[in-house]
């Protein structure tokens, strides 16, 4: 499986001055990675996703994520906000952390996998606090390295 995470996605961030500041902003780092064609239709993708309901999962996390046939490579833009955000989130709790999913059309269980994992990884109270804690974008890279080991075992390709 190619590399979920890559090095150029992962950023330390200020802050935003909303959710879709910092949507549009993880779009983009999407888009020039290369993985998907058109990224105002994947922008729109997800802001519809987001209007159903919010990928704000609790305890700072937020998973923005959709699914579509401009995106050609699976891939996960993260950020790490210095300044809480509102997203809306289930505990109603702003977020700091935001992995934003980018699905082709055809990849319905692997990213059902991904999701899951990403999720069962941050509930581990010790795991998203050391997530949280990251002072440089080198070592918050390193800690989604250790979520990518996870998948790589979820998921035989």
């Amino acid at each position: 499986m190619a590399k979920l995470f890559k090095r150029s996605l992962v950023k330390l961030v200020a802050s935003f001055q909303d959710k879709d500041q910092c949507l549009e902003h993880m779009v983009k780092m999407l888009a020039d990675s290369g993985c998907m064609e058109i990224p105002d239709r994947f922008l729109a993708a997800v802001k519809g996703r987001e209007e159903i309901m919010s990928t704000g999962i609790g305890r700072e996390v937020a998973i923005p994520h959709a699914r579509d046939l401009v995106v050609n490579t699976m891939r996960i833009a993260v950020c790490l906000l210095h300044q809480p955000l509102e997203f809306q989130a289930m505990d109603q709790l702003p977020v700091r952390v935001v992995f934003m999913i980018a699905v082709p059309q055809n990849s319905n269980s692997a990213y059902m996998m991904i999701l899951r994992s990403i999720s069962e990884y941050l509930r581990q109270d010790e795991k998203r606090l050391a997530l949280l804690a990251s002072n440089s974008e080198d070592e918050l890279f390193a800690r989604v390295s250790e979520i990518e080991d996870v998948i790589s075992k979820n998921i035989q390709l």
